[in-house]
Protein backbone atom coordinates (compact mmCIF):
# COMPACT_ATOMS: atom_id res chain seq x y z
CA UNK A 1 0.00 0.00 0.00
CA UNK A 2 1.21 3.72 -0.28
CA UNK A 3 -0.11 7.23 0.42
CA UNK A 4 -1.83 7.42 -2.98
CA UNK A 5 -5.43 8.12 -1.32
CA UNK A 6 -3.69 10.41 1.35
CA UNK A 7 -4.49 14.02 -0.35
CA UNK A 8 -7.65 13.14 -2.01
CA UNK A 9 -8.86 11.44 1.54
CA UNK A 10 -7.73 14.86 3.41
CA UNK A 11 -9.45 16.91 0.86
CA UNK A 12 -12.74 14.90 1.28
CA UNK A 13 -12.96 15.53 4.97
CA UNK A 14 -11.59 19.38 4.66
CA UNK A 15 -15.45 19.46 2.43
CA UNK A 16 -17.16 18.33 5.50
CA UNK A 17 -15.18 20.63 8.41
CA UNK A 18 -14.14 23.36 6.71
CA UNK A 19 -14.74 26.91 8.71
CA UNK A 20 -14.77 28.16 12.32
CA UNK A 21 -17.24 26.63 14.37
CA UNK A 22 -18.24 27.46 18.42
CA UNK A 23 -21.44 25.56 19.19
CA UNK A 24 -22.06 24.70 22.83
CA UNK A 25 -23.88 21.76 21.94
CA UNK A 26 -20.27 20.61 20.42
CA UNK A 27 -18.69 19.14 22.52
CA UNK A 28 -15.34 19.89 20.78
CA UNK A 29 -15.73 23.39 21.62
CA UNK A 30 -13.95 26.08 19.63
CA UNK A 31 -13.30 24.72 16.10
CA UNK A 32 -11.55 25.18 12.76
CA UNK A 33 -10.86 22.86 9.65
CA UNK A 34 -12.08 19.73 12.07
CA UNK A 35 -9.25 20.65 14.38
CA UNK A 36 -10.28 21.42 17.76
CA UNK A 37 -8.88 24.04 20.16
CA UNK A 38 -7.52 20.63 22.16
CA UNK A 39 -5.44 19.69 19.56
CA UNK A 40 -4.31 23.12 18.42
CA UNK A 41 -2.80 23.23 21.47
CA UNK A 42 -1.32 20.23 21.12
CA UNK A 43 0.21 20.32 17.72
CA UNK A 44 0.02 23.79 16.58
CA UNK A 45 -0.20 26.69 19.50
CA UNK A 46 -0.11 25.99 23.05
CA UNK A 47 -1.75 28.64 23.92
CA UNK A 48 -4.26 29.15 21.40
CA UNK A 49 -7.38 31.56 21.61
CA UNK A 50 -10.53 31.32 19.88
CA UNK A 51 -9.17 34.70 17.69
CA UNK A 52 -6.28 31.89 16.50
CA UNK A 53 -8.76 29.18 15.91
CA UNK A 54 -10.11 31.86 13.68
CA UNK A 55 -7.26 32.81 11.80
CA UNK A 56 -6.31 28.96 11.98
CA UNK A 57 -4.30 28.66 8.56
CA UNK A 58 -5.78 25.88 5.89
CA UNK A 59 -2.37 24.27 5.78
CA UNK A 60 -1.66 23.93 9.63
CA UNK A 61 -5.13 21.75 9.80
CA UNK A 62 -4.45 19.64 7.08
CA UNK A 63 -0.43 18.92 8.73
CA UNK A 64 -2.47 17.73 11.77
CA UNK A 65 -4.43 15.76 9.58
CA UNK A 66 -1.25 13.65 7.92
CA UNK A 67 0.29 13.27 11.12
CA UNK A 68 -2.40 13.29 13.82
CA UNK A 69 -4.79 10.77 11.80
CA UNK A 70 -3.60 9.60 8.67
CA UNK A 71 -0.23 8.89 9.91
CA UNK A 72 -1.03 7.38 13.50
CA UNK A 73 -3.70 5.01 12.17
CA UNK A 74 -1.02 3.76 9.78
CA UNK A 75 -3.38 4.50 7.01
CA UNK A 76 -0.78 4.07 3.99
CA UNK A 77 -1.12 0.38 4.62
CA UNK A 78 -4.58 0.15 4.88
CA UNK A 79 -6.25 -1.26 1.75
CA UNK A 80 -7.97 1.58 -0.76
CA UNK A 81 -11.34 2.74 0.30
CA UNK A 82 -10.44 1.03 3.60
CA UNK A 83 -8.40 3.93 4.42
CA UNK A 84 -10.48 6.75 3.57
CA UNK A 85 -13.35 6.05 5.55
CA UNK A 86 -11.36 5.18 8.85
CA UNK A 87 -9.15 8.51 8.36
CA UNK A 88 -12.07 10.44 8.76
CA UNK A 89 -13.83 8.68 11.13
CA UNK A 90 -10.79 9.20 13.25
CA UNK A 91 -10.98 12.75 12.62
CA UNK A 92 -14.70 13.31 13.69
CA UNK A 93 -15.41 10.59 16.47
CA UNK A 94 -11.27 9.66 17.58
CA UNK A 95 -8.61 7.75 16.68
CA UNK A 96 -8.77 4.84 19.41
CA UNK A 97 -12.32 4.51 18.03
CA UNK A 98 -10.92 3.91 14.81
CA UNK A 99 -8.40 1.02 16.08
CA UNK A 100 -10.93 -0.43 18.53
CA UNK A 101 -13.39 -0.97 15.07
CA UNK A 102 -10.66 -2.49 13.43
CA UNK A 103 -9.49 -5.08 15.83
CA UNK A 104 -13.19 -6.37 15.31
CA UNK A 105 -13.47 -6.15 11.58
CA UNK A 106 -10.14 -7.41 10.72
CA UNK A 107 -11.07 -10.46 12.07
CA UNK A 108 -13.87 -11.10 9.89
CA UNK A 109 -11.42 -10.53 6.77
CA UNK A 110 -13.83 -8.81 5.06
CA UNK A 111 -13.14 -7.60 1.43
CA UNK A 112 -12.09 -4.09 1.56
CA UNK A 113 -15.99 -3.11 0.01
CA UNK A 114 -17.37 -5.14 2.45
CA UNK A 115 -15.48 -3.63 5.08
CA UNK A 116 -16.00 0.03 4.34
CA UNK A 117 -19.59 -1.02 4.50
CA UNK A 118 -19.59 -2.66 8.00
CA UNK A 119 -17.31 0.13 9.26
CA UNK A 120 -19.87 2.77 7.87
CA UNK A 121 -22.75 0.63 9.81
CA UNK A 122 -20.62 0.91 13.05
CA UNK A 123 -19.93 4.53 12.55
CA UNK A 124 -23.78 5.14 12.19
CA UNK A 125 -25.19 3.27 15.12
CA UNK A 126 -22.51 4.70 17.08
CA UNK A 127 -23.40 8.27 15.88
CA UNK A 128 -27.05 7.50 17.14
CA UNK A 129 -26.48 7.05 20.26
CA UNK A 130 -24.93 10.31 20.77
CA UNK A 131 -27.07 12.91 22.69
CA UNK A 132 -26.15 15.38 20.28
CA UNK A 133 -27.73 13.16 17.29
CA UNK A 134 -30.78 15.14 17.46
CA UNK A 135 -28.64 18.24 16.69
CA UNK A 136 -26.03 17.16 14.13
CA UNK A 137 -27.35 13.11 13.06
CA UNK A 138 -28.94 15.04 9.85
CA UNK A 139 -25.21 15.95 8.34
CA UNK A 140 -23.88 12.94 9.94
CA UNK A 141 -25.76 10.63 8.01
CA UNK A 142 -25.06 12.22 5.11
CA UNK A 143 -21.25 12.53 5.90
CA UNK A 144 -21.13 8.33 6.53
CA UNK A 145 -23.18 7.64 3.56
CA UNK A 146 -20.74 10.00 1.06
CA UNK A 147 -18.47 8.13 2.80
CA UNK A 148 -19.35 4.67 2.15
CA UNK A 149 -19.91 5.38 -1.77
CA UNK A 150 -16.56 7.15 -1.42
CA UNK A 151 -14.81 4.67 -0.24
CA UNK A 152 -17.26 1.64 -2.40
CA UNK A 153 -16.00 3.91 -5.40
CA UNK A 154 -11.98 3.91 -4.05
CA UNK A 155 -11.87 0.17 -3.16
CA UNK A 156 -13.94 -1.46 -5.78
CA UNK A 157 -11.78 0.40 -8.64
CA UNK A 158 -8.61 -0.76 -6.53
CA UNK A 159 -9.89 -4.06 -7.27
CA UNK A 160 -9.88 -4.12 -10.94
CA UNK A 161 -13.72 -4.01 -11.35
CA UNK A 162 -15.90 -2.07 -13.66
CA UNK A 163 -17.01 0.90 -10.64
CA UNK A 164 -20.05 1.81 -12.38
CA UNK A 165 -21.69 -1.20 -12.80
CA UNK A 166 -21.18 -1.18 -8.43
CA UNK A 167 -22.38 2.33 -7.51
CA UNK A 168 -25.34 2.10 -9.94
CA UNK A 169 -26.72 -1.53 -8.14
CA UNK A 170 -25.68 0.25 -4.76
CA UNK A 171 -27.92 3.46 -5.49
CA UNK A 172 -30.72 1.35 -6.52
CA UNK A 173 -30.79 -1.58 -3.84
CA UNK A 174 -31.15 1.51 -1.58
CA UNK A 175 -33.52 3.23 -3.64
CA UNK A 176 -35.56 0.75 -2.91
CA UNK A 177 -34.98 0.54 0.95
CA UNK A 178 -36.14 4.17 1.27
CA UNK A 179 -39.48 3.67 -0.68
CA UNK A 180 -40.01 0.28 1.50
CA UNK A 181 -39.22 2.27 4.94
CA UNK A 182 -41.28 5.56 3.65
CA UNK A 183 -44.04 3.63 2.68
CA UNK A 184 -44.01 1.60 6.06
CA UNK A 185 -43.69 4.66 8.22
CA UNK A 186 -46.61 6.08 6.21
CA UNK A 187 -49.49 3.50 6.68
CA UNK A 188 -48.24 2.41 10.39
CA UNK A 189 -50.22 5.14 11.87
CA UNK A 190 -53.09 5.06 9.90
CA UNK A 191 -53.11 0.80 10.13
CA UNK A 192 -53.43 1.78 14.13
CA UNK A 193 -55.81 4.33 13.87
CA UNK A 194 -58.02 1.24 12.69
CA UNK A 195 -57.69 -0.86 15.02
CA UNK A 196 -60.36 -2.25 17.01
CA UNK A 197 -58.79 -2.91 21.01
CA UNK A 198 -60.09 -3.02 24.52
CA UNK A 199 -57.14 -1.88 26.87
CA UNK A 200 -56.89 -0.14 29.62
CA UNK A 201 -55.01 3.32 29.70
CA UNK A 202 -51.92 2.91 30.54
CA UNK A 203 -51.95 -0.21 28.02
CA UNK A 204 -53.10 2.30 25.47
CA UNK A 205 -50.65 5.34 26.00
CA UNK A 206 -47.76 1.87 25.86
CA UNK A 207 -49.38 1.20 22.74
CA UNK A 208 -49.45 4.70 21.03
CA UNK A 209 -45.43 4.73 22.50
CA UNK A 210 -45.18 1.77 20.56
CA UNK A 211 -46.31 3.67 17.50
CA UNK A 212 -44.67 6.22 17.45
CA UNK A 213 -40.83 4.93 18.16
CA UNK A 214 -42.04 2.29 14.89
CA UNK A 215 -42.73 5.26 12.79
CA UNK A 216 -39.51 7.14 14.22
CA UNK A 217 -37.14 4.26 13.06
CA UNK A 218 -38.53 3.74 9.77
CA UNK A 219 -38.59 7.36 9.06
CA UNK A 220 -35.02 7.46 10.42
CA UNK A 221 -34.29 4.30 7.66
CA UNK A 222 -35.93 5.89 4.76
CA UNK A 223 -33.74 9.31 5.45
CA UNK A 224 -30.71 7.11 5.80
CA UNK A 225 -31.10 5.29 2.77
CA UNK A 226 -32.12 8.06 0.81
CA UNK A 227 -28.95 9.64 1.73
CA UNK A 228 -27.10 6.55 0.44
CA UNK A 229 -29.13 6.59 -2.65
CA UNK A 230 -27.71 10.11 -3.52
CA UNK A 231 -24.44 9.63 -2.30
CA UNK A 232 -24.26 6.48 -4.53
CA UNK A 233 -25.50 8.38 -7.18
CA UNK A 234 -23.11 11.23 -6.52
CA UNK A 235 -20.37 9.21 -7.03
CA UNK A 236 -21.33 7.36 -9.85
CA UNK A 237 -20.51 10.81 -11.65
CA UNK A 238 -16.84 10.44 -11.34
CA UNK A 239 -16.80 6.39 -12.17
Amino acid sequence: MTAINREVAISKTLSYEGGFTNRREDPGGPTNWGITIHDARLHWKPDATIKDMKAMPKSVAIEIYRQKYWAKLDCDARPSGVDAVEFDTGVNSGVGRVIQWRNRLDQQRLSPTAYVKAHCAKRSSFLHSLRTFSVFGAGWSRRVADLEAFGVRLATGAAGKPVAPVLKREAERHAKRAIAHSTVAASTPMAAHGLQFDLTAVSGWVFVIMVSVSVVYFVWNAVHASHRTDAYQAQLTKA
